[in-house]
């Protein structure tokens, strides 16, 4: 008796996790963002193109404070996307350019977590799968110019975000894969010292 009661408790722990609805799931990812100091994760993204039936992954590091934020890429070439008092500069080092502008207001949620987050209260939201270990939801947003899905996959105990992904209207879509996550933790001020070669090609 004592065993069958326990497998029916383990049962229920499992249905428990899995039955985890998508604004409990919100709720789990906003407990877990919302007092954010910084975010540093090893970081993955991989674009996908129709047209070319073509796919270019990056391998780099994320990182995030309030106000500023830095994606750093070193395979399979190096890139840097910086973004810092309401400027964005993207470098590319495969053509030497340098592309500078201001932050337009549609992209002013910097850190991948909190698109999700803006897009989450404009959409309908399902859960596509569930495990002990990870929940995966689907965004369709209501109305938008320029994205039509976003998908993501969250612990659903700590409500930490491993993987993001959008699609365009246009049928593109890129995903981001987080490792190796580091939240509040100190980030050295010399990560943020990114610099271009001086023979630069500057584009605004």
């Amino acid at each position: 008796m004592k065993k069958t009661l326990l497998i029916l408790l383990a049962f229920a722990c499992l249905f428990a996790l899995q039955g985890q609805t998508a604004s409990e799931l919100y709720s789990k990812l906003q407990s877990a963002y919302k007092n954010i100091s910084s975010f540093q994760a090893d970081l993955q993204q991989s674009n996908y193109y129709p047209q070319l039936k073509k796919t270019v992954t990056y391998s780099g590091k994320i990182y995030f404070t309030p106000g500023r934020m830095l994606m750093k890429f070193t395979k399979p070439s190096e890139q840097y996307l910086k973004i810092e008092n309401n400027r964005v500069e993207l470098y590319d080092a495969a053509s030497n350019t340098l592309f500078q502008s201001a932050v337009q207001p549609q992209f002013g949620r910097m850190n991948p977590v909190e698109i999700l987050q803006l897009y989450w209260d404009k959409s309908t939201v399902s859960v596509t799968s569930t495990t002990k270990s990870a929940a995966s939801v689907k965004l369709v947003p209501k109305q938008d110019d320029l994205v039509t899905s976003l998908t993501a996959t969250l612990n659903p105990s700590t409500g930490i975000v491993s993987r993001l992904g959008y699609t365009d209207k246009s049928g593109n879509s890129v995903t981001y894969s987080f490792s190796s996550i580091k939240q509040n933790a100190s980030i050295p001020a010399s990560v943020w010292q990114v610099n271009p070669p001086k023979n630069v090609q500057i584009i605004k």
